[in-house]
Protein backbone atom coordinates (compact mmCIF):
# COMPACT_ATOMS: atom_id res chain seq x y z
CA UNK A 1 0.00 0.00 0.00
CA UNK A 2 2.93 2.48 0.79
CA UNK A 3 4.65 1.58 -2.56
CA UNK A 4 1.50 2.78 -4.44
CA UNK A 5 1.61 5.31 -2.70
CA UNK A 6 5.25 6.20 -3.41
CA UNK A 7 4.27 5.41 -7.40
CA UNK A 8 0.87 8.03 -6.92
CA UNK A 9 3.25 10.49 -5.99
CA UNK A 10 5.57 10.09 -8.10
CA UNK A 11 2.90 10.36 -11.38
CA UNK A 12 1.44 13.37 -10.09
CA UNK A 13 4.95 15.28 -9.42
CA UNK A 14 5.63 14.05 -12.58
CA UNK A 15 2.34 15.57 -14.50
CA UNK A 16 2.74 18.31 -12.46
CA UNK A 17 6.04 19.26 -13.57
CA UNK A 18 5.02 18.37 -17.41
CA UNK A 19 1.75 21.19 -16.92
CA UNK A 20 4.69 23.30 -15.78
CA UNK A 21 6.96 22.34 -18.99
CA UNK A 22 3.96 22.76 -21.37
CA UNK A 23 2.80 26.59 -19.15
CA UNK A 24 7.14 27.54 -19.95
CA UNK A 25 7.04 26.48 -23.70
CA UNK A 26 3.59 28.22 -24.43
CA UNK A 27 4.42 31.52 -22.53
CA UNK A 28 7.33 31.61 -25.20
CA UNK A 29 7.00 33.38 -28.73
CA UNK A 30 6.88 31.09 -31.86
CA UNK A 31 9.92 32.75 -33.13
CA UNK A 32 12.03 31.93 -30.45
CA UNK A 33 13.64 28.89 -29.42
CA UNK A 34 12.30 26.89 -26.63
CA UNK A 35 13.66 27.54 -23.20
CA UNK A 36 14.72 23.83 -22.46
CA UNK A 37 14.76 20.40 -24.13
CA UNK A 38 14.91 16.85 -22.69
CA UNK A 39 17.86 14.29 -22.85
CA UNK A 40 18.64 10.88 -22.13
CA UNK A 41 15.62 10.01 -22.99
CA UNK A 42 13.46 12.57 -20.52
CA UNK A 43 15.51 12.05 -17.93
CA UNK A 44 17.75 15.16 -18.42
CA UNK A 45 16.62 18.81 -18.69
CA UNK A 46 18.63 20.58 -21.12
CA UNK A 47 18.37 24.81 -20.42
CA UNK A 48 20.26 27.88 -22.20
CA UNK A 49 20.76 30.35 -19.81
CA UNK A 50 19.29 33.69 -20.88
CA UNK A 51 21.39 37.22 -19.49
CA UNK A 52 20.06 37.60 -15.47
CA UNK A 53 19.45 34.24 -14.84
CA UNK A 54 21.59 33.27 -11.87
CA UNK A 55 22.39 29.53 -10.60
CA UNK A 56 20.30 29.28 -8.06
CA UNK A 57 17.53 30.40 -9.96
CA UNK A 58 17.93 28.43 -12.14
CA UNK A 59 17.80 25.39 -9.68
CA UNK A 60 14.54 26.77 -8.75
CA UNK A 61 12.68 27.13 -11.57
CA UNK A 62 13.35 22.99 -12.21
CA UNK A 63 12.50 22.28 -8.05
CA UNK A 64 16.08 21.42 -7.70
CA UNK A 65 15.88 21.87 -3.57
CA UNK A 66 18.46 24.62 -1.75
CA UNK A 67 20.04 21.67 0.04
CA UNK A 68 20.74 20.46 -3.78
CA UNK A 69 22.32 23.45 -4.69
CA UNK A 70 26.28 22.41 -4.00
CA UNK A 71 25.74 19.31 -5.94
CA UNK A 72 23.91 20.94 -8.62
CA UNK A 73 26.55 23.38 -8.96
CA UNK A 74 29.21 20.35 -9.21
CA UNK A 75 27.37 18.64 -11.85
CA UNK A 76 27.33 20.89 -13.87
CA UNK A 77 30.94 22.20 -13.35
CA UNK A 78 30.34 25.60 -11.62
CA UNK A 79 32.87 26.63 -9.33
CA UNK A 80 31.35 30.35 -8.77
CA UNK A 81 28.29 30.74 -9.40
CA UNK A 82 28.93 34.73 -9.93
CA UNK A 83 30.53 33.73 -13.08
CA UNK A 84 28.21 32.03 -14.78
CA UNK A 85 27.70 33.61 -18.69
CA UNK A 86 24.73 34.00 -20.63
CA UNK A 87 24.03 30.64 -22.84
CA UNK A 88 25.57 28.11 -20.49
CA UNK A 89 23.67 25.56 -21.21
CA UNK A 90 22.97 23.79 -17.86
CA UNK A 91 21.66 19.86 -17.60
CA UNK A 92 19.14 19.30 -15.07
CA UNK A 93 18.55 16.34 -13.73
CA UNK A 94 14.61 15.29 -14.08
CA UNK A 95 13.79 13.72 -10.57
CA UNK A 96 10.62 13.00 -11.33
CA UNK A 97 11.36 11.05 -14.54
CA UNK A 98 14.07 9.60 -12.79
CA UNK A 99 12.38 8.16 -10.34
CA UNK A 100 9.46 7.47 -12.13
CA UNK A 101 11.90 5.22 -14.34
CA UNK A 102 13.92 3.74 -11.59
CA UNK A 103 10.20 3.19 -10.47
CA UNK A 104 9.17 1.43 -13.24
CA UNK A 105 12.86 -0.12 -13.13
CA UNK A 106 12.15 -1.36 -9.50
CA UNK A 107 8.43 -2.17 -11.05
CA UNK A 108 9.49 -4.47 -13.87
CA UNK A 109 12.60 -6.31 -11.43
CA UNK A 110 9.22 -7.00 -8.99
CA UNK A 111 7.77 -7.90 -11.72
CA UNK A 112 10.49 -10.22 -13.12
CA UNK A 113 10.92 -11.47 -9.29
CA UNK A 114 7.24 -12.61 -9.04
CA UNK A 115 7.70 -14.13 -12.67
CA UNK A 116 10.77 -15.62 -11.10
CA UNK A 117 8.25 -16.72 -8.03
CA UNK A 118 5.52 -17.49 -10.00
CA UNK A 119 7.75 -20.11 -11.91
CA UNK A 120 8.95 -21.70 -9.27
CA UNK A 121 5.43 -21.94 -7.58
CA UNK A 122 4.12 -23.41 -10.81
CA UNK A 123 7.26 -26.09 -10.91
CA UNK A 124 6.73 -26.27 -7.33
CA UNK A 125 2.92 -27.25 -7.76
CA UNK A 126 4.31 -29.33 -10.80
CA UNK A 127 6.47 -31.36 -8.67
CA UNK A 128 3.78 -31.78 -5.77
CA UNK A 129 1.04 -32.69 -8.17
CA UNK A 130 3.27 -35.10 -9.21
CA UNK A 131 4.23 -36.49 -5.95
CA UNK A 132 0.68 -36.73 -5.22
CA UNK A 133 0.62 -38.76 -8.25
CA UNK A 134 3.22 -41.10 -7.38
CA UNK A 135 2.07 -41.21 -4.29
CA UNK A 136 -1.41 -42.59 -5.57
CA UNK A 137 0.31 -44.78 -8.13
CA UNK A 138 2.01 -46.20 -4.83
CA UNK A 139 -1.15 -46.73 -2.69
CA UNK A 140 -2.46 -48.49 -5.88
CA UNK A 141 0.17 -50.62 -5.77
CA UNK A 142 0.24 -51.07 -2.56
CA UNK A 143 -3.66 -51.94 -1.84
CA UNK A 144 -3.09 -54.88 -5.19
CA UNK A 145 0.15 -56.12 -2.99
CA UNK A 146 -2.06 -56.26 -0.25
CA UNK A 147 -5.16 -57.79 -1.99
CA UNK A 148 -2.70 -60.37 -3.65
CA UNK A 149 -0.90 -61.06 -0.19
CA UNK A 150 -4.63 -61.98 1.08
CA UNK A 151 -5.59 -63.84 -1.58
CA UNK A 152 -2.12 -65.56 -1.02
CA UNK A 153 -3.17 -65.78 2.75
CA UNK A 154 -6.53 -67.88 1.92
CA UNK A 155 -4.78 -70.28 -0.51
CA UNK A 156 -1.85 -70.91 2.31
CA UNK A 157 -4.64 -71.25 4.72
CA UNK A 158 -6.47 -73.92 2.04
CA UNK A 159 -3.56 -75.42 1.82
CA UNK A 160 -2.01 -75.87 4.96
CA UNK A 161 -5.93 -76.79 5.75
CA UNK A 162 -4.96 -79.68 3.05
CA UNK A 163 -1.83 -80.76 4.56
CA UNK A 164 -2.96 -81.29 7.70
CA UNK A 165 -5.88 -83.35 6.31
CA UNK A 166 -3.25 -85.26 4.25
CA UNK A 167 -0.98 -85.76 7.42
CA UNK A 168 -4.55 -87.24 9.33
CA UNK A 169 -4.96 -89.28 5.98
CA UNK A 170 -1.25 -90.43 6.04
CA UNK A 171 -1.01 -90.85 9.76
CA UNK A 172 -4.48 -92.95 9.26
CA UNK A 173 -3.34 -95.00 6.72
CA UNK A 174 0.34 -95.55 8.49
CA UNK A 175 -1.43 -96.50 11.48
CA UNK A 176 -4.03 -99.06 9.53
CA UNK A 177 -0.80 -100.11 7.69
CA UNK A 178 0.65 -101.10 11.18
CA UNK A 179 -2.49 -102.64 12.32
CA UNK A 180 -2.38 -104.50 9.17
CA UNK A 181 1.48 -105.53 9.50
CA UNK A 182 0.75 -106.72 13.22
CA UNK A 183 -2.54 -108.45 12.01
CA UNK A 184 -0.27 -110.54 9.10
CA UNK A 185 2.45 -110.78 11.90
CA UNK A 186 0.16 -112.06 14.36
CA UNK A 187 -1.64 -114.35 11.23
CA UNK A 188 1.53 -115.61 10.27
CA UNK A 189 2.49 -116.69 14.17
CA UNK A 190 -0.84 -118.50 14.66
CA UNK A 191 -0.34 -120.37 10.77
CA UNK A 192 3.21 -120.99 11.72
CA UNK A 193 1.94 -121.88 15.15
CA UNK A 194 -1.01 -124.23 13.86
CA UNK A 195 1.80 -125.73 11.66
CA UNK A 196 3.92 -127.02 14.00
CA UNK A 197 1.10 -128.15 15.81
CA UNK A 198 0.11 -130.39 12.59
CA UNK A 199 3.61 -131.61 12.04
CA UNK A 200 3.75 -132.93 15.61
CA UNK A 201 0.06 -134.25 15.39
CA UNK A 202 1.87 -135.65 12.19
CA UNK A 203 4.50 -137.30 14.01
CA UNK A 204 2.89 -137.97 16.77
CA UNK A 205 0.46 -140.17 14.37
CA UNK A 206 2.99 -141.71 12.09
CA UNK A 207 4.57 -142.55 15.08
CA UNK A 208 1.50 -144.08 16.51
CA UNK A 209 0.88 -145.93 13.48
CA UNK A 210 4.74 -147.25 13.01
CA UNK A 211 3.92 -148.25 16.76
CA UNK A 212 0.55 -149.83 15.54
CA UNK A 213 1.91 -151.63 13.10
CA UNK A 214 5.06 -152.61 14.83
CA UNK A 215 2.41 -154.42 17.33
CA UNK A 216 0.13 -155.83 14.70
CA UNK A 217 3.95 -157.32 12.68
CA UNK A 218 4.31 -158.65 16.62
CA UNK A 219 1.01 -159.62 17.02
CA UNK A 220 1.29 -161.60 13.48
CA UNK A 221 4.55 -162.91 14.58
CA UNK A 222 3.58 -164.12 17.43
CA UNK A 223 0.47 -165.55 15.85
CA UNK A 224 2.92 -167.84 13.46
CA UNK A 225 4.38 -168.83 16.30
CA UNK A 226 1.01 -170.23 18.35
CA UNK A 227 0.01 -171.66 15.17
CA UNK A 228 3.13 -173.48 14.55
CA UNK A 229 3.50 -174.72 18.29
CA UNK A 230 -0.17 -176.04 18.05
CA UNK A 231 -0.77 -177.07 14.78
CA UNK A 232 -2.60 -176.15 11.61
CA UNK A 233 -6.39 -176.37 12.51
CA UNK A 234 -6.44 -174.61 15.74
CA UNK A 235 -9.33 -172.28 16.29
CA UNK A 236 -7.82 -168.40 16.95
CA UNK A 237 -10.69 -166.19 18.15
CA UNK A 238 -13.52 -168.40 17.38
CA UNK A 239 -12.62 -169.13 13.59
CA UNK A 240 -10.83 -172.37 12.73
CA UNK A 241 -7.24 -171.96 10.95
Amino acid sequence: MRDRMQFVSVVAATTLLAAATLVLVARATPAEAPLFTSDDGGRTFVYRSRPGDHPSAVAAMFGVPPNDLPAFLAANGINDPTRVASGFVYRIPNAAARELSDRVAALERDNGRLAKALAESAEQRDALTKQVRQAREAADAAESRAARLANAERWLLGAQVLLVLLVLGLGTAAAIAVASVRRQRQAERFARTLAQELEEKRRIGLAERQESGRRVLELETKLRELEAKLGPRVVVSGRSS
